[in-house]
């Protein structure tokens, strides 16, 4: 326990270094507008300033990254509220009842209860992330290589599954990913696969050129292809109001709800906010008394889609830092900040470096209550940022991503790559293609293959021992049912239909 506080206190003292504090402050700066601003994404601002973190240590860049995460997942309730258009499929619930606020004349209260109700999910999920990650870790040191495939197995199945429309289209994706994490060196033989005898292959693709391609420019050839966009004209200047006591203790089971499910949806890999944003909304719905009222300008259902929201940011990290296993789109370039570093998230970090532990987790609360000064400032102001033409965001994102490719290992291949995945990003998007699964796939495909291999060698080829572990069984049993899920799913429709035909 004592120990606990102490680190608490050296995590504290750590995230009020200059740098430290201003790479939180950056990042949310970084995050609300990038989230704010449709057609750009959170998603697409850490990618961008993942190049930029080499000349950093591991854990301003780090606690860069978590402050962009944390204000775009809430910012893109901005322009949901004020104009009717989401900054990001997450923000969708609460544009919903945002918007009608809005019309009724409560837009200043509505993004008052936006952030606040953000700010809340945050923090209290970054609570459960600093008490629940030191167990958990403690837990998985006595995980052996053949714990940790099963783990990485279960984190693959349930990206190609959960959120996805499309079983079949995910697990094309994840495949696909996997088979990009292939080319190059392979890591136990030292075999040279797939590299047609080009040297540049020799090292493998660098997922960081995946991650331009695929979300940032890929995400903007797919905005510029849509016709008949709305145009946000004009501005309007409009005051946050924060929300009284009162007011946050007549939905105080909302927020607690919403809080508890989003952070549990956050822990599952492949979920993420989107997921816990719409279940969150449909809870409240299916509670409430008066369900026929959402869709209206209800303050339950935008107290819960934007709860939900920053709660999962919190559980989608324990599995990041305590496995090395990404929950979210985010955290899955986290991961890869991780990497270039030369450090391997996972249970040995909290033995190795607890104090940068304990300092990404206080940055985290940190970072969750800034975000109410923050976004209240941005708000205030971002009718004048919607004036600037998408065309000039597109191209200034462009430039960087084309920068951000070449600085990789300052090879001009690197841009033709990231030019091939724009392209790639931009067809796949359009024939309902999940990208999530195939970046998750490159970066998880050479772990999960370097656990199976060094377990396999370790048994001496005996593919029972997969079967022998507890752990192990229970996991890939999951993993299993996560697969048979749709399909089981699929036969229960069916026979209901039969059954309401006789």
């Amino acid at each position: 326990m004592w120990e606990h506080l102490s680190l608490l206190g050296m995590g504290l003292n750590n995230s009020l270094q200059p740098l430290n504090f201003l790479m939180i402050l950056t990042g949310l700066t970084i995050g609300v507008l990038a989230g704010a601003l449709p057609g750009i994404t959170m998603l697409n601002a850490i990618v961008l300033v993942l190049p930029f973190t080499y000349l950093m240590g591991i854990v301003p860049s780090i606690l860069l990254m978590i402050g962009i995460y944390c204000g775009g997942v809430y910012a893109g309730s901005i322009t949901g509220i004020l104009f009717n258009i989401p900054g990001d499929p997450m923000n969708v619930p609460t544009t919903w009842e945002g918007y009608k606020l809005n019309k009724k004349g409560f837009a200043a209260k509505a993004l008052g209860m936006a952030v606040i109700c953000s700010a809340i999910g945050g923090f209290l999920s970054a609570m459960v992330m600093t008490l629940a990650s030191p167990p958990f870790a403690r837990v998985a040191l006595s995980f052996s290589t053949c714990e940790y495939f099963a783990v990485i197995l279960l984190g693959l199945t349930s990206v190609a599954v959960l959120g996805t429309r499309s079983v079949g289209s995910a697990l094309i994706s994840l495949f696909c990913g996997m088979f990009l994490g292939t080319i190059g060196m392979e890591q136990i033989y030292g075999a040279m696969r797939f590299t047609f005898g080009i040297r540049f292959f020799e090292t493998g693709i660098d997922f960081i050129v995946v991650l331009i391609g695929l979300f940032a420019i890929g995400e903007i050839l797919e905005q510029l292809s849509i016709k008949g966009k709305k145009e946000l004209v004009g501005s309007q200047k409009t005051r946050t109001q924060l929300p009284g006591i009162r007011d946050l203790w007549m939905i105080r089971n909302t927020i607690l709800r919403s809080f508890g499910v989003g952070t549990t949806i956050g822990i599952i890999p492949g979920a993420g906010a989107t997921v816990a944003s719409f279940v969150c909304y449909g809870v409240e719905k299916q509670v409430s008394k008066e369900p026929e009222k959402f869709g209206t300008g209800v303050w339950e259902g935008l107290a819960a889609s934007e709860t939900a929201n920053n709660a999962s940011t919190g559980g989608a990290m324990i599995p990041l830092l305590t496995l090395g296993i990404p929950g979210s789109g985010a955290t899955a370039v986290m991961l890869g900040a991780f990497l270039l570093h030369g450090v391997q998230p996972g249970p040995m970090l909290f033995t190795k470096s607890p104090d940068q532990v304990y300092t990404i987790f206080v940055g985290m609360l940190i970072a969750n209550l800034l975000m109410i000064l923050v976004g209240m400032g941005v708000a205030r102001f971002f009718a004048e940022l919607m004036r600037v033409p998408e065309i000039i965001l597109d191209a200034f994102i462009i430039i960087f991503c084309f920068l951000g490719a070449f600085a990789l290992r300052n090879d001009i291949t690197d841009v033709w790559l990231m030019t091939f995945f724009r392209i790639l990003g931009f067809f796949l998007r359009r024939y309902g293609f999940p990208i999530p699964p195939m970046i998750l796939g490159i970066i998880l495909g050479p772990l999960a293959e370097g656990y199976f291999m060094t377990t396999l060698i370790g048994a001496e080829n005996d593919f029972t021992v997969f079967f022998r572990r507890p752990v192990t069984i229970c996991l890939i049993i999951v993993s299993i049912g996560l697969l048979l899920m749709p399909v089981l799913r699929k036969i229960g429709k069916k026979g209901k239909k039969v059954s309401e035909a006789r």
